[in-house]
């Protein structure tokens, strides 16, 4: 009697442990559970989160690696942008990173490399404020042009990290915006003058 106590006592938990991580790290068992919070409707095969969030449409979807999250833009843009972590950044452009963002913030400097297609264009889109956020956030891997800007992460689990991801990503795509593909002046500079 003794023996099977001490089994449930070390049972009980370790199973609810094994369940929770389970859960935590399972799209389809932990989304659902999202889609209130954030607004987005729920798909379940495969899992994804859709819909608009704060006035934009975005994705987030199930994808071999990780998790795609991907927020639409309004207008095409003129610029491609890409930040990731440095060694990520600079094996996809190649040796010579030519069009890479002088970072203003220490701790993104550190950590990550931004590009833009248009060397003015990248200051303004990837300004200081935009650079500690993305700093802040633990896992940053996206390119952004034309219509979308996508996010690769391992998980989203968190709601807290989640929302955070949405607002960098919803951030990214306006100020992607601000530079509209039509040759007309760019939003950003027109709102200065």
């Amino acid at each position: 009697m003794n023996l099977l106590l001490i089994l449930a006592a070390f049972a009980l938990p370790a199973g609810w442990y094994f369940w929770r991580d389970h859960k935590i790290n399972t799209p389809s068992l932990q989304w659902p559970s999202m889609k209130g919070v954030l607004g987005l409707q729920y798909e379940a095969d495969p899992p994804r989160l859709g819909g608009a969030w704060n006035g934009r449409k975005v994705a987030i979807e199930s994808a071999e690696g990780g998790v795609t999250v991907t927020a639409w833009l309004n207008a095409e843009t003129s610029l491609r942008v890409e930040c990731g972590p440095k060694d990520l950044v600079t094996k996809r452009a190649g040796m010579v990173v030519p069009d890479a963002l002088e970072p203003a913030v220490t701790a993104f400097r550190d950590r990550l490399l931004a590009r833009c297609s248009d060397k003015n264009a990248g200051p303004i889109v990837f300004d200081a404020t935009m650079q500690q956020r993305l700093a802040e956030l633990p896992a940053v891997d996206f390119v952004g042009e034309q219509y979308r800007v996508v996010w690769r992460v391992p998980v989203v689990r968190d709601l807290n990290e989640t929302e955070a991801l949405l607002g960098a990503l919803c951030a990214i795509a306006d100020g992607l915006e601000s530079f509209p593909k039509s040759g007309a002046m760019p939003n950003a500079q027109a709102k200065r003058s």
